[in-house]
């Protein structure tokens, strides 16, 4: 689906033109709340009001952009999340837990299921509540949800929401840092804690700096591609980072880019 000029959030009329042409077939809709490059986010209030006219599940990938609802400066980002058909994110993000760790919400229980659930003899009858084994592709996992009930105890609601606020806060701060460098241009806003950036002369560069940065062992950023443009990501959700780590990587990043 086409996206909106300058951004990862899709454009909502030309999906509106995609559902009309399915004249009332069924279909399923992915969203984003939080895209990996830039953190962009659809409209997700438009994307829900389409339902009233059109046949489709909506699924919404909120992989850490869900936690945006913690920050009061951006929950609008995620207007509409609860309106959903179904919602997945990753909690080994701003949870700060071993990776691999996330949690789904579906309204539809008993078609999860339908999907999931193995037949066979030593996994027992189905019973009138699922076993956990019956709503995921695997039968055999660790004990995932230990670590993020332990975090969600420890911290709380206001301890996460403070470590939200502190991360968009101090991506901004780089972002900003970045925006006053010669050498760097954003290309990007810093929508909430994933900082889009590139060299402002070669771009080609971004795998090399990126190599730099590491070697340093000041801070680690990723290598990607935006708009086709070669770029580097730096993306903020654990706990102990400070203001004086952003200037750290700051630093990094501006003798890597020589």
């Amino acid at each position: 689906m086409e996206a909106l000029p300058g951004r990862e959030a899709v454009d909502v009329g030309r999906l509106e033109e995609a559902l009309r042409e399915l004249d009332g077939e069924p279909a399923i809709v992915v969203a984003n709340a939080g895209t990996v490059n830039t953190v962009d986010f659809d409209d997700l209030r438009a994307i829900v009001a389409l339902r009233e006219r059109y046949r489709f599940w909506l699924h919404v990938d909120a992989a850490f952009g869900a936690f945006a609802a913690l920050s009061p400066g951006h929950a609008q980002l995620v207007a509409g999340l609860g309106e959903a058909d179904s919602v997945c994110v990753d909690l080994h993000k701003w949870l700060n837990v071993p990776y691999d760790s996330a949690v789904q919400f579906t309204r539809r229980r008993d078609l999860q299921t339908r999907v999931f659930r193995n037949a066979a003899a030593y996994l027992g009858p189905a019973g009138d509540e699922p076993d956990f084994v019956d709503l995921t592709p695997e039968n055999s996992r660790r004990l995932r949800a230990l670590a993020a009930w332990f975090t969600l105890a420890a911290y709380g609601r206001d301890g996460h929401a403070e470590i939200v606020r502190r991360g968009a806060a101090l991506a901004a701060r780089l972002g900003e840092r970045l925006a006053a460098m010669p050498a760097y241009r954003l290309l990007a806003p810093v929508r909430l804690n994933v900082v889009c950036f590139t060299l402002a002369a070669d771009p080609g560069r971004a795998g090399e700096v990126a190599r730099s940065v590491a070697e340093s062992g000041e801070a680690f950023v990723t290598p990607t591609v935006y708009g086709g443009v070669p770029a580097l990501r730096a993306a903020f959700s654990n706990w102990r980072t400070t203001e004086a780590d952003v200037d750290r990587v700051a630093g990094a990043l501006a003798r890597a880019a020589g």
